[in-house]
This record gives C-alpha cells, structure tokens and sequence, in this order.
C-alpha cells in the first residue's frame, strides 16, 4: 500500500470518527435537552406556581409581531393578505395597552369592548343577616324593673335588636318506634279457658316495622347520609369520623362505619347504573382519568378513577383496576356520540373498536404543551399561546347571555385565526429537530388538527375538556386525607356515592337532604324507575303526590312541612 492509499484510509477513518462524535454530540446534547427540561418541570412543579398562566400582555405582543411579518411575507397555502385585518387591528390596540396598567378592557372580535369581569365598587361591611333561612333563637333582655306588667314603674316604648351567628354541635337522637299491638274487642273480652283444652287463637294487629336503608341496622337515612357527605363531599376518611362520633357522645366503631357505607353503596348503585345507561345516548361525552392506589400486603397496586360527563345531566365515576385501552373501551360499549378527550393512548383501542365514535380534541392540553416549552423556548411558546388566547376569546364573544353558543358566529371569529395557525405550525415544525418541548406542542397541532377544530361545526362542542379536569380535582383532594382504597370493592363504593354528589353540585342540589330522603325511599322504589332518583330528575320526582306520600310513610323522623320546602331549594 503506498503512501496516498494510506492517507486515503486514514481520511476515511477520520472522517469515520468525526461522524460518530458528531452524532454522538447530537444525541447527547438532545439527553441534555430532555434533562433541561424535566428539571423545569419538577422546579415548577416544585417549587412554581401549578396554574399555566403568562402574562397576556406579553403573549399577545409575539403573535401581534408574528401576524405582521405574516402580513409582509406569503407562504404556504394561504395569502398573508387573507389574515384577518381586524385581528390585527384588535392586537395593535391591546398592545398600545401594554403601558397603561389601569386599562382593563381591550377589543374583541366583533369590535365592541369587553366588560370588567369583576366589577368595582358594591357594599362592604358587615354582612346583613335579615334574609338568613338560618333558624332564630331569641334572647330578651329586659333592664332591672320591667317584668311587661301594668304595675311596673317603666314601659316599653321599643326595641333595640343586634344579630350574631353562633353554632352548637350536632344533635344525635334516638328514635324510638313504638308499635302498638292491638287485638279484637271481641276476644278481649272472651274469658281464659281454665281446662286443659287448647286456648282459642287470638289474632294481634300491629303495624308493620319501619324498613330502615340496612336492614336491622342501627343507622337511619339521615346520619347514613350523613356518613357519605363527610366521607366523600367533605373528604373525612372513617377513622376521622370515628373519632368525632366519639367525641360527641355516639362511639361508632370503624368496622361499622365501613358497614354502613357498604349498604348504601349496594342501594345507591341502581341510580349510578341507570344514569350511565342514560349518558350512553347522550350526544357528547367528557372524560378523563385519575389514579388511585389499593392497598396490597407487599406494596399498593394502582387503579384508577374515570369521570364521564353527561353536559347537564350526568357526571359519572367509574372505578377501573386497569386503565388500558381494552377497559375504557369496553366502559363505552354501546355509545356512538363525539368523546372529548386528552388524546391519550388509552383512548386508541376504543376509537377503533368503536368508528360511530368521533373524537374532540381538547385545546386546553395543546396550550399546556407551550407552557411547559416556555422554558426552553419562550418566543414560540409564547406565539402559541397567544394564539390559543385569541381562540377562547373568540368563543367567549360568540356566547349569547344563557351560556350557549351561536354556532356561526364562533366558526367566523375563529377560522381565520385557525388559518393562521395552521400556516405557522407548518412553517416553523421543520424549523426545529427532535425531541424538543416546542416540537412536541406543535406536533400535537398537527396530529390532533381534526378533532381541535370540530368545534367549529357544532356549537354543544366545548374547546377543552377542563370540567373533567375539575370534577376529578374532588377525587384528588379527598385522596390526599384517604391515601389509599382498602380494596377494589372500597373503590367501586367511592364512584358511586361521588357520582351522586358530583351530579348533585351539578344541579345545585344539598347532597346531605338528597341522599338522605333517597335512602329512605330506595328500599320501597321500583329499581327499574331508579333513573327517576337521579339529581338530574329529583326535584320533578320529589314534588310528584305519590313520591311525597311514600316518603312521608316512610319517614323515620318527623320533618314537617316547612323543613320539606327547604330541603328541595337547598
């Protein structure tokens, strides 16, 4: 080999060598990318503030200059010139407003200004207590030589009354239920036999013995209820309660307590059932999951909790001991609506199994992308989110005064910003290499593009799936005082009575004066009518003659008139 091959071969391996450090360099500097970003994430996690808020202002001012250098430049499918110029116009105002702190309202897409959500001014003060439905102990206090006789020497001429709220603890009462037992006059009357023959036969009348929720339990309705609001509205797990209970006077042991919400559960799953039954034909449905641990002998086991939201309806937990795509897609067998949802890979299997199901996107998760690529990549993130921003405010304008949407006006505010968004997305996705946090954010973009923008044909679709989010915030603050579910059956409890409650704050309804008048009835109702118990249907059921005569048969405890009324208003 002479002296060219050798440098030849030596060129080779060199260039050999720099090829396989420059791509090692490149996968190394990608790790530290990756590390960078998961120590942001658990810093803010940490030690940061939980909610994903940026200042408006600031990402309002990226996309204003992002729209004008769209407007000098075109690119892709769409002419700059399309974008909107009253979107640029509405920017331009919101970013001369940047400077000025106490300028709060800033145009919208039709052009009108928005009103101050929180309104200035309004009485401060001491609350006024003259409307209170709170009951009223009165206390006289007559000065020294004035009994409200004829004889004393002073005489009422007024009264001066101040108001204060005090409380006393909770009262437990036994409840005794006398049965009287009666026979015939005749036989009354009939003397002993005094012979060895057989007596006559006598016949007893008496009523029949009140049907408690557990039969030949100890609780009634109302402190069953109430076990169920302190443990899953209130978040009290059952050893807290058991030591209240102790402290006021009624020791309960644990074991019973855990009883007790057993039998409830068992008599309230016919309403859960029939309400999901229910959802099944609804034409939308929100969902999203939470996990939960079970207690093992060796280490806990994770489940988990989905929530189902019926819009106006319905909210329903179901409890799933596995959250992979064959439980959740066997949870919604039968239904053949529009599911919004994060787009996580759980959901897969059911949109294949399932082609009448059609998926909605969740534009809440695309802008918690940006957020988290804020860090790394604050001018795009920022672009982003901006966008987003102009997004909800399009949907916000396009709302009449009762919550709902016009459905055209919406589709004209938003398509032009979608437009938009789409180009830039295009453009700028290229532009970056992966894994990166901004390359992820716009990839979700582009792979979920369809189901983001279903909203705009149908105006019951919302932008996001934030109401699950929030109803599943219930299970997680109850989970940080439980910590943990005995068991699989523990857990499938905690769905249904949560259900009950959730379904209850959903149509304003007390859940203690709920639940408490449902166990009442429930032993004596028709299970196939469960779906009549339901909170979405309870005030109509509850003010029907025969559902008020059966629970005033049924009840155990006096409760007249006056408080039946409050009861249904709270």
């Amino acid at each position: 080999m002479n002296t060219i091959d050798e440098l030849r071969h030596e060129n080779a391996r060199l260039a050999a060598v720099a090829a396989a450090m420059t791509a090692e360099n490149a996968a190394l500097s990608a790790r530290v990318l990756e590390l960078l970003v998961e120590i942001e994430t658990w810093k803010r996690r940490l030690f940061g503030q939980k909610a994903e808020r940026v200042k408006n202002v600031e990402a309002q001012a990226s996309l204003l200059d992002l729209l004008e250098q769209m407007g000098r430049l075109q690119q892709g499918e769409l002419a700059a010139g399309e974008i909107s110029d009253e979107l640029l116009s509405n920017l331009r105002d919101e970013s001369s407003q940047m400077d000025d702190p106490d300028e709060k309202s800033s145009d919208n897409f039709g052009g009108k200004k928005k009103e101050n959500a929180k309104k200035k001014g309004g009485t401060k003060g001491r609350r006024s207590l003259e409307d209170s439905a709170l009951p009223v102990h009165r206390i006289v206090l007559n000065p020294i030589g004035y009994t409200a006789h004829d004889t004393d020497e002073l005489v009422k001429v007024g009264e001066e009354i101040s108001r204060h709220i005090d409380y006393q603890p909770h009262s437990h009462i036994i409840v005794e239920v006398v049965r009287t037992k009666c026979i015939k006059r005749s036989d009354a009357s009939t003397p002993a036999s005094s012979t060895t023959s057989a007596a006559p036969a006598v016949t007893f009348a008496i009523a029949d013995a009140p049907e408690l929720p557990i039969s030949k339990g100890l609780a009634g309705p109302g402190l069953l209820a109430k076990v169920l609001v302190n443990k899953y509205a209130d978040h009290l797990p059952l050893h807290r309660q058991e030591r209240i209970f102790r402290r006021e006077g009624v020791p309960f042991a644990r074991s019973t307590l855990c009883q007790w919400v057993q039998g409830c559960t068992s008599l309230l799953q016919h309403i859960t059932k029939a309400m999901w039954a229910e959802s099944k034909t609804a034409p939308i449905l929100l969902t999203d999951a939470c996990g939960v641990l079970i207690r093992e002998p060796e280490r806990c086991r994770r489940g988990h909790f989905q929530v189902v939201i019926d819009p106006g309806r319905h909210i329903n937990f179901h409890y799933l001991p596995k959250s992979d795509g064959d439980a959740i897609a066997s949870a919604f067998d039968g239904f053949t609506g529009m599911l919004q949802a994060d787009a996580a890979a759980t959901y897969h299997e059911t949109l294949r199994r399932n082609e009448d199901i059609v998926e909605v996107g969740c534009w809440a998760h695309a802008r918690r992308n940006f957020f988290e690529a804020l860090t790394l990549d604050r001018p795009r993130a920022l672009i982003g989110i901006g966008f987003i921003s102009k997004l909800y405010d399009a949907d916000r304008d396009a709302r009449h005064a009762d919550g709902t949407v016009d459905a055209d006006k919406r589709k004209a505010f938003a398509s032009p910003l979608l437009a938009s968004l789409r180009q830039w997305v295009k453009a700028e996705r290229p532009l970056l290499t992966a894994p990166s946090t901004i390359e992820r954010a716009l990839g979700y973009l582009e792979r979920h593009w369809t189901a983001l923008t279903r909203f705009l044909d149908d105006s019951r679709i919302r932008l996001d799936n934030n109401p699950s989010e929030l109803e599943l915030r219930h299970q997680v603050v109850g989970r940080k005082n439980w910590l943990f579910c005995a068991t699989d059956g523990g857990a499938s409890w905690n769905a249904i009575a949560v259900s009950l409650i959730a379904s209850c704050r959903l149509h304003d309804i007390e859940p203690w004066a709920y639940l408490r008048d449902v166990l009442t009835l429930l032993p004596a109702w028709n299970h196939i009518r469960a779906i009549e118990l339901a909170p979405a249907y309870w005030q109509q059921t509850r003010e029907q003659p025969k559902t008020l005569e059966l629970l005033q048969q049924r009840q155990l405890m006096g409760r007249g008139a006056q408080h039946q009324q409050q009861d249904a208003v709270g």
